[in-house]
């Protein structure tokens, strides 16, 4: 083999390799896994889960536990599991409050959960749309027929 040509193959090798180190690192910062709030609170893995390791939870918001301050962004609730019912936790997003944020809807959250205090700081919160707006639109389509 030419020194030119070995020269080419060790270049190729070097950006190879960091093009996979930087993908590898890519998706370990990004990824972070999926529970439901009984899943949360019961599994290893969610009593494994550090304090500031990222996590994302998917449960119903429940009735009665909304407490909005407009003035300074700051949302508390509780969530529920849907299976389960009397699996609970309490979550704190600062945001604005979704204009789909209503008792009874699914939400998911991305963020940090405090097991000691059974806390869940959202960075992140997204809902469903309600299903009055899917009831809706299954109306009008069996209009249309």
């Amino acid at each position: 083999m030419k020194k030119s040509n070995r020269k080419v193959m060790i270049a190729i090798l070097i950006l190879l390799t960091s093009v996979g180190f930087l993908i590898y690192r890519g998706l370990a910062d990004t990824g972070v896994y999926y529970m439901t709030v009984g899943e949360l609170k019961t599994s290893v893995l969610g009593q494994q889960l550090g304090t500031n390791e990222a996590v994302r939870v998917g449960g119903l918001i429940i009735d009665g536990s909304i407490d909005y301050n407009q003035r300074d962004l700051i949302l508390r609730f509780s969530l529920k599991d849907e299976n389960n019912p009397k699996e609970t936790i309490d979550a704190v997003y600062n945001g604005a409050k979704p204009d789909a944020f209503e008792p009874e809807i699914e939400a998911l959250l991305e963020g940090t959960y405090d097991r000691v205090k059974n806390l869940f700081q959202a960075d992140t919160l997204l809902v469903k749309c309600p299903s009055k707006y899917e009831s809706e639109q299954d109306n009008e389509q069996e209009v249309g027929k």
